[in-house]
């Protein structure tokens, strides 16, 4: 902007610029009706390697910019090997920016993670991408007047705008349906539960996650989400150390009704996990469990009654056979048993035609949409 001294920008190297680095959302979303504050706390432990197993995988570099004594934006470059092996050779990642609206803020975040990036042997920078693709993947365009459902991104409409004008060109969709109880299936989804129904003990049966065997239900929903969604572009395999990370942060709120098996032959081919939207509790708590924080917190948490169905899959060979539809409907049929009032599944890539097709059939209509960026450096 005009008359302003230009930003500078500093390293996440320190105490203090750490503690910027975390607290900038708190301070740029202000006053906005839809932002959803994370916990301080677990925004903290997000940067800990010995708390979050993706980072010791991966090479890193924060950047805050600063106006004067004003925290003004930031930003993250990543590489992360496992991506450059499977998909893009030389793409390294640009994610957790946070910015205001002010062209010379951007472009000089951007060039900090953009040198980062190229003096670790990139050529392309892609973003944003919260550290891997399994985390928070692409910025908000579409879908900007309603809160966002739990591990879903969330931006200012301008943020498409600062990377436009920092040379940055679109590279992708992600899309996010609602659903809600009075959607109904498709005919066909209706003729394949009766199939499922009359068939006899080679046919696929469905069963619900067990509580008192959570330890083999994890083991069993790792290997699936591996083995799923290997063809899916951008996907990434994750270590027992990051699932297992993650899996104990929503056995705190999950619903064992809402996490569906699918197995044939004594074996586990599909899957499917929706997970009680704590952004609904949350939402009130302004990031902070002390001093009642958490008493509220635990309060809210019965009373959520919206979901958002995170993971569908089904394994490669087992595709083809209404599977997928199959558990959709398993997981919609406890979701009204449970009074959710509203589901979001997401996030779908626009080239997933056989997700989308799946959604369609249970009615799900477009509400979201979330774009990566990329630039070549």
């Amino acid at each position: 902007m005009a008359g302003l001294p230009a930003p500078i920008v500093l390293p996440v190297d320190s105490r203090v610029t750490r503690a910027a680095f975390v607290n900038l959302p708190f301070t740029l979303y202000r006053g906005d009706p839809y932002w959803v504050a994370p916990l301080r706390i677990m925004e903290r432990a997000r940067w800990d390697p010995r708390r979050n197993a993706s980072l010791r995988t991966r090479r890193v570099w924060r950047f805050v910019a600063r106006r004067g004594r004003q925290t003004v934006g930031r930003v993250a470059a990543v590489v992360d090997p496992e991506f450059l092996a499977r998909w893009e050779p030389g793409t390294g990642f640009f994610g957790f920016f946070e910015c205001v609206d002010d062209r010379a803020v951007a472009a000089a975040l951007l060039t900090s993670a953009e040198r980062a990036l190229r003096e670790a042997g990139m050529r392309r920078v892609l973003g944003p991408i919260n550290l891997s693709t399994q985390d928070e993947v692409g910025l908000l365009v579409e879908g900007f007047e309603s809160r966002p459902m739990l591990l879903s991104p969330y931006n200012p409409p301008y943020y498409g705008r600062l990377l436009t004008e920092a040379a940055y060109r679109p590279a992708g969709d992600y899309h996010a349906f609602r659903w809600t109880p009075d959607s109904r299936a498709a005919p066909a989804v209706e003729r394949l539960e009766r199939r499922l129904a009359s068939a006899g003990s080679d046919a696929v049966r469905l069963r619900a996650s067990d509580p008192r065997r959570w330890n083999d239900d994890v083991c069993a929903l790792h290997t699936l989400y591996n083995e799923s969604f290997t063809d899916v572009w951008g996907f990434v395999p994750l270590s027992w150390d990051e699932f297992s990370e993650r899996a104990a942060e929503f056995r705190r709120f999950y619903h064992p009704a809402l996490a569906v098996f699918a197995e044939a032959g004594g074996r586990a081919v599909g899957f499917g996990l929706a997970l009680p939207d704590i952004n609904e509790a949350l939402h009130a708590l302004h990031g902070r469990l002390l001093p009642f924080g958490w008493l509220r917190l635990w309060r809210g948490v019965p009373r959520i009654r919206t979901a958002r169905l995170i993971l569908l899959g089904v394994r490669p060979e087992f595709r083809g056979r209404g599977i997928a539809a199959l558990i959709a409907a398993r997981v919609a049929r406890a979701a009204r048993q449970l009074g959710i009032r509203a589901a979001e599944l997401s996030l779908v890539l626009e080239s997933n035609r056989e997700m989308r097709h799946v959604i369609a059939a249970f009615g799900g209509m477009p509400v979201k949409t979330y774009r990566l960026y990329a630039k070549t450096l």
